[in-house]
């Protein structure tokens, strides 16, 4: 396979970050992408890359700046994990609460309006580059305007009360063709939201850890017919690798930060990887021609 050309981390992100910056929040031309994303489609393209939390090692994590990053780096699908405010605004978030991405100290979204979220600013300081700029934190509806039907989007509603997925279901059912471009996602054990979304058509994407299946063995025997795809973390050992492989679905390997791990997900016969640093793993990638 032959290399890709020498590059500056810094000089890439640096490119990327000055062709998003303006307008954040506001409705902006999409970058070029698919007219029709298709989960089956990105299936059969051996080595797909899912741009973790929009490349959660590359830019501040789940951004409209990170999502925009990915995509023009050829991500071919988005990460998304979503909290709710109290007064009803979905926007990107991993956890319960800012304090690991904004600096603050029990700040739980759930008991903030969108206003109060919307004052704080995601850190960079889990990235390569801590010195570049702090960003907004993303609606849903913002991401949606951008993204959907453009990308794949695998969507995880963490750790939102179940009582409150029919309004993410309603959210994501105003873009139309749902089915083809979304792809919910949670752990394995989440099997709640794996039903929602067939009863919508959409794909589910059930992960896990290595040292969750120690803890629990059955834990796939209770919960892997409930998922189209299986998640299992790309240092697990060969013998788990084989045991999620056994089960018959397409297995995704995450969350990737090197080309070293994307080689031996793809060697594990990982379908796909989710990755954290984009930047590093979507050029070593094998060379397609989608």
């Amino acid at each position: 396979m032959e290399h890709a050309p020498a590059w500056s981390r810094r000089a890439v992100l640096a490119s990327l970050g000055a062709a998003v910056l303006a307008g954040e929040g506001a409705a902006a031309a999409a970058p070029a992408a698919p007219a029709a994303p298709d989960v089956d489609a990105l299936l059969a393209s051996p080595g797909f890359v899912v741009a973790h939390r929009g490349g959660s090692r590359d830019w501040p994590e789940m951004s409209l700046h990170a999502y925009s990053s990915a995509a023009d780096l050829g991500a071919d699908a988005l990460e998304l994990s979503l909290s709710r405010t109290a007064d009803g605004v979905w926007f990107g978030l991993h956890d319960g609460t800012l304090d690991r991405t904004s600096g603050t100290t029990g700040f739980v979204a759930a008991q903030h309006t969108w206003a109060e979220v919307n004052a704080f600013r995601i850190s960079p300081g889990a990235t390569r580059d801590p010195e570049q700029p702090r960003r907004p934190y993303a609606r849903l509806e913002a991401v949606l305007e951008r993204w959907g039907g453009r990308r794949v989007l695998f969507v995880d509603p963490k750790a939102v009360d179940a009582r409150f997925h029919g309004e993410l279901v309603t959210a994501l059912r105003r873009v139309p063709s749902s089915q083809d471009w979304v792809v919910a996602k949670a752990p394995v054990a989440t099997t709640g939201w794996a039903a929602a979304a067939r009863r919508e058509g959409w794909r589910s994407w059930g992960f896990c850890w290595a040292r969750e299946l120690d803890a629990d063995p059955q834990l796939l025997t209770r919960t892997a017919a409930s998922w189209d795809l299986l998640g299992l973390d790309v240092g697990a050992p060969d013998a788990r690798w084989a045991q999620v492989r056994g089960l018959g679905r397409p297995v995704l390997a995450h969350v990737l930060a090197t080309p070293a791990q994307l080689d031996r997900a793809l060697a594990l016969g990982a379908a796909g990887a989710v990755a954290s640093d984009v930047a590093a793993v979507l050029p070593a990638r094998p060379q397609r021609s989608r």
